[in-house]
């Protein structure tokens, strides 16, 4: 009896050590197949960072009807859902009054521009105090989605509210030659209006677009709820469980992707109102069209410029990067699988419209604007800067942009180095 009671322990333990071996050989498998595809190992925050940030912007898009609300004046603003933000930032992320008053010993700083721009407070923040005796005081008006003329109209309003600034960075560019086409153009609404200005303003949506907006909530619900469970289920250690979410959530990501699609084809195919719509020029081709933006974006900043001198303030004008640029960065094993689509929709709008802009970019110097391209910053940096395949950053991507900023506004006289701390003069 008790020699068939070893027996079975001896074939229990085997089978045990056996499913043991296998489990562990399919985790190892799991973490080199992970560190193969991202450059680095399996974690829950890598997973995380990699599936949030490459659809991103997608998320943003997709969540504008809950988040933005109509302005009278430059378009939309964003509800924070909480009274007294709102009243302070008046719909913008700044945590200042963009209402403010000019003061001996610091510097009004004003960040014009997308959802770019606003990731670049911080690290403006940061590159300036490492540079500059004067303490900051950053006003951000950045807001996703921002197009021209929606930052000359974001400064112009606060100017005529009686703002101060001292110092005016607008970073932008890419939506302003994307977003006109992608999401307004092609839907037979006019480029130079907000993004998707025909679902901002219709009352009562056709049934299938409201099918098409609660197809695309469903499955950013489901995003969400996968997410959460990543976070916090017992297996995330698991870089098997780990990839496993990931098809999940890549499966996911893409639904939500023909989604947005579906919902812009939809608009596309609508019959709008005028005030849907706006009036809408047909241009020959789709090159025409990207030039009429590029110059739009161009007297914009000559605009914003003239209204400088008037009111006490410095304006800087950068392009922003761009990852679908030609020869703009060497993208990283990280970032191919990341932040490059070759399918995108942005990518066109890019290739076709960039050139045009860094053309006005030197009209602009000629006209006395302190314009910097900094479509190339990024040419020699070997490491990851981009976090999706839109245009965004990470931490150390912003900080290069940043202090590349900072640097060549030092040059010029009003903001060199060696000026003692005070105001600045007039």
């Amino acid at each position: 009896m008790k020699h068939g009671q070893d027996n079975k322990f001896r074939i229990y333990l085997f089978y045990g050590v056996m499913f043991l071996i296998v489990v562990l050989s399919i985790e190892l498998l799991s973490q080199v197949t992970f560190l193969i595809i991202f450059g680095k190992r399996y974690s829950p925050g890598n997973l995380r960072s990699y599936v949030v940030h490459k659809y991103d912007i997608t998320d943003q898009s997709a969540n504008f009807l809950n988040q933005e609300v109509i302005h009278p004046y430059v378009g939309y603003v964003l509800d924070s859902g909480d009274e007294k933000k709102n009243f302070t930032g008046q719909g913008f992320l700044t945590d200042i009054s963009p209402v403010v008053k000019k003061e001996a010993g610091k510097v009004n700083i004003v960040i014009l521009g997308g959802s770019v721009a606003n990731g670049l407070v911080k690290p403006i923040e940061q590159a300036w105090k490492k540079t500059f005796k004067a303490a900051p005081r950053l006003i951000n008006l950045a807001c996703p989605g921002f197009k021209q003329p929606q930052q000359l109209m974001a400064l112009t309003y606060f100017l005529a509210l009686g703002a101060q600034y001292d110092l005016v960075i607008n970073l932008d560019g890419f939506n302003d030659i994307v977003l006109p086409y992608v999401e307004n153009y092609v839907a037979g609404v006019n480029p130079f209006f907000p993004r998707s200005w025909e679902l901002r303003i219709s009352d009562n949506p056709p049934p299938r677009v409201l099918a098409a907006i609660g197809k695309l909530k469903y499955f950013q619900d489901i995003k969400r709820e996968r997410l959460a469970a990543l976070a916090t289920s017992v297996f995330n250690f698991s870089a098997t469980y780990g990839l496993i979410k990931m098809v999940q959530l890549m499966i996911n990501n893409k639904d939500i992707y023909k989604s947005s699609m579906a919902l812009l084809e939809l608009q596309m195919k609508s019959k709008k109102r005028f005030a849907e719509s706006g009036p809408v020029e047909h241009y020959a081709n789709d090159t025409k069209m990207f030039e009429a933006a590029a110059d739009f974006w161009y007297r914009c900043s000559l605009l914003i410029n003239d209204l400088a001198p008037k009111n006490g303030f410095a304006y800087y004008h950068v392009l922003q990067p761009d990852q679908y640029l030609q020869g703009s960065k060497q993208l990283t094993r990280e970032e191919k699988h990341l932040a490059f689509n070759e399918k995108h929709v942005y990518r066109r709008p890019v290739i076709i419209g960039y050139p045009l802009l860094i053309a006005r970019g030197k009209m602009l110097v000629k006209n006395q604007v302190n314009f910097f391209d900094a479509t190339m910053i990024f040419a020699h940096t070997k490491e990851t800067v981009y976090s999706d395949d839109c245009c965004h950053f990470n931490k150390k991507g912003y900080q290069i942009l940043a202090d590349y900023i900072i640097e060549e506004i030092s040059r010029h006289s009003k903001f060199a180095r060696l000026k003692p701390a005070g105001a600045l003069p007039n």
